[in-house]
This record gives structure tokens, C-alpha cells and sequence, in this order.
């Protein structure tokens, strides 16, 4: 069965639901998923799905909830933190508060977070927490690392700017942000598939 990941934003101003559906549109196009597209339903949404969805969402958690959602992801642990890192971008963006509920994240401090304006309710940035533990995406056989902005690879090094590190075929990188990180290595991949490596 699939992993599902649930979503919510609270408070979002009613003049910025056509912008926030433009912008979920945009990541949906921007990468291939290994699972379904993100999406998301509002009160602009057309479809019946996605209003009666809403309207569900609504009577269980909550009115103040403006937009709602889920993804079902396809084994890419990449999938779930883009949509992490999306989600607290709106949340920092707008500065209201977004949810991501992952009941099946194998982390238990992964399973539930909740952004108010960018931030965790600790204060903390994802960063900070994430900063622990890299993210391996395999593709083809190959493991491909990406590495928090606040992670360091070398403790003795001096510290990078807020960039994504990523590593692949013995090779180490920098991105600016994760989906940057994760487009240049599936560039080095490809090229070291066509060099017979």
C-alpha cells in the first residue's frame, strides 16, 4: 500500500489561494515524482473531488483550514522532503501555519511537523533538524546522497553557505536549494551512465 502524506494550510488569506494554487502547480511540474503529483483543494478548487475532499477535511479538523491535501509517494524519501521544504516555504511566505502528517515516516520526529511562518513550534528551522541524517535517493542502482543546508560532512572544515551538499559516484557537490541539488546530480548520474560507469 502507499505511503500517504497529508497536508493543511490554516489562515491563508483568501486573496492568496489562486497564487498558493499556482505555486503547488509549479513544484508539481518542476521534478518527476516517483509517486502522484502534490495537489492541493481550495475554495477556488473546480472539481468535485477536490471540494468534497475539503469540505471533509474541514468538518474533522477544523474551519480555519484553507487548503488541504495529500501525496501518495512511491518509496522517494526525496518526494516527502520537498514537499516538507514547499510546505514551510508557504509557511514563511505568508506567515501562517502549515501541517504535514506522514504516519508512516520511519522517523518518528518526521511524522507530524507544523510550520508557523517558516519555523518549527520549537523555534527551530527543518534545517536544524534534518542536520543529522542525509537523505538517500536511489536511482538505478545508484545511491545519491543530499545533505542538509546545517550538516557538515567534515567537522573540521569550515562551514558552507546555506546550500544543499549532495554525493554521488565519489563525487560531492553544492546546490542552493534541494531541488537544484537533486536536478544537477541526476545530471552527473546520466553523464557517468554514458561514460559506462
Amino acid at each position: 500500500m502507499a505511503r500517504v502524506l497529508h497536508h493543511r494550510l490554516h489562515r491563508l488569506p483568501e486573496d492568496r489561494l489562486g497564487r498558493v494554487e499556482e505555486q503547488v502547480a509549479r513544484l508539481a511540474a518542476a521534478r518527476a515524482w516517483r509517486g502522484e503529483e502534490p495537489w492541493i483543494a481550495t475554495d477556488r478548487s473546480p472539481g468535485l473531488f477536490e471540494m468534497e475532499y475539503l469540505r471533509h477535511v474541514r468538518e474533522a479538523e477544523g474551519e480555519d483550514i484553507s487548503a488541504a491535501g495529500f501525496l501518495k509517494v512511491g518509496g522517494d524519501e526525496t518526494d516527502v522532503l520537498v514537499l516538507m521544504l514547499f510546505l514551510r516555504d508557504l509557511s514563511a511566505e505568508y506567515g501562517i501555519r502549515s501541517i504535514l502528517r506522514d504516519e508512516d515516516n520511519p522517523l518518528a520526529k518526521l511524522r507530524y511537523l507544523e510550520f508557523r511562518r517558516g519555523r518549527l513550534p520549537s523555534g527551530n528551522s527543518l534545517e536544524e533538524m534534518l542536520a543529522r541524517r542525509a537523505v538517500i535517493k536511489k536511482v538505478e542502482g545508484q545511491a545519491i546522497m543530499f545533505y542538509p543546508p546545517a550538516h557538515r560532512l567534515n567537522t573540521h572544515a569550515p562551514a558552507r553557505p546555506a546550500q544543499w551538499g549532495y554525493g554521488l559516484c565519489g563525487l560531492r557537490a553544492y546546490a542552493p536549494t534541494l531541488l537544484e541539488a537533486e536536478r544537477e546530480a541526476l545530471k552527473i548520474l546520466r553523464a557517468m551512465r554514458h561514460l559506462g560507469r
